[in-house]
């Protein structure tokens, strides 16, 4: 194993990182991103979901290997990119996240570790109890995270936030929490920081209302939610809009609207 800063939540090892990578009696679980290099000896290598930096462990040598079925679209290329951008083509430099472009194939069961189903973030996200940890991937973030892309990348804004909730009646039953994308922090700040993804969700929800307030199509409705949060410029990139714009569809589909089809797209109003 590489020489690498890591915490220890009981027997569990965390390596920071985007994701951050957690190591259980030879079970390791999203080892990708920042972590990708890290070479574990690992019976098993798991995956919360198919995101592309979450899967990089899947294609090291591992007897077993574990992608949620749902997400079985992230055993290919092209599948990862529906999932990400919406649609996929040959190659274009909208396609920032393809950390990975090879296709893999994976099976998991190992009595040790339990399966809690989280989706929202993809179909099929899965976080896992592992010892006495709860690693829950994709299921919420860090607020430097939240603030800084202003939509957490939800395919379905609403099963996520029931997702949390349960993640949060799971936590009390655990020594410690960890995500992927955010600060690895003791159970009591990690429990604090559940409680402000779920307060940031019913303030997105809010800022969409208002962004509704006249007709606008999805993308229109992105772009002025991220400038009511303080984005301007560069920071608001057509990358960044296009992915934006699948969490946005999801929270309007939730909401009450009135919708039209015009030159512009399909626009929306809120009743």
């Amino acid at each position: 194993m590489e020489k690498k800063k890591s915490l220890k939540i009981g027997k569990a090892i965390v390596f920071p990182g985007s994701p951050n990578t957690l190591t259980y009696e030879g079970i390791v679980v999203d080892l990708g991103g920042r972590n990708s290099d890290l070479r574990i000896d690992a019976e098993s290598q798991i995956a919360t979901h198919g995101h592309s930096d979450h899967i990089a462990g899947l294609f090291l040598d591992a007897r077993k290997k574990y992608l949620p079925p749902e997400d079985m679209w992230g055993i290919s290329l092209m599948g990862r990119r529906m999932a990400v951008y919406g649609f996929s083509c040959a190659d274009s430099a909208l396609f920032t996240y393809d950390l990975i472009k090879e296709d893999l194939q994976a099976t998991f069961s190992d009595p040790g570790v339990q399966m809690l189903k989280t989706p929202g973030h993809t179909p099929g996200h899965t976080s896992y109890l592992i010892g006495e940890v709860l690693y829950a991937g994709d299921a919420f973030f860090g607020q430097r995270v939240l603030e800084g892309f202003v939509f957490p990348f939800y395919v379905d804004f609403w099963r996520a936030m029931e997702s949390l909730n349960l993640i949060k009646e799971e936590s009390r039953s655990v020594e410690g929490i960890v995500i992927s994308h955010g600060p690895v922090y003791e159970k009591r700040k990690m429990v604090e920081l559940i409680d402000f993804n779920l307060k940031y969700g019913e303030k997105l929800v809010s800022h969409v209302k208002n962004a509704l307030s006249d007709w606008a199509t999805s993308q229109q409705v992105v772009v002025r939610v991220m400038e009511s949060l303080g984005k301007k410029g560069d920071e608001i990139s057509p990358t960044s809009v296009i992915m934006n714009e699948k969490t946005a569809l999801s929270i309007i589909s939730g909401l009450k609207v009135e919708y039209q089809t015009t030159e512009e797209g399909v626009k929306y109003r809120a009743r």
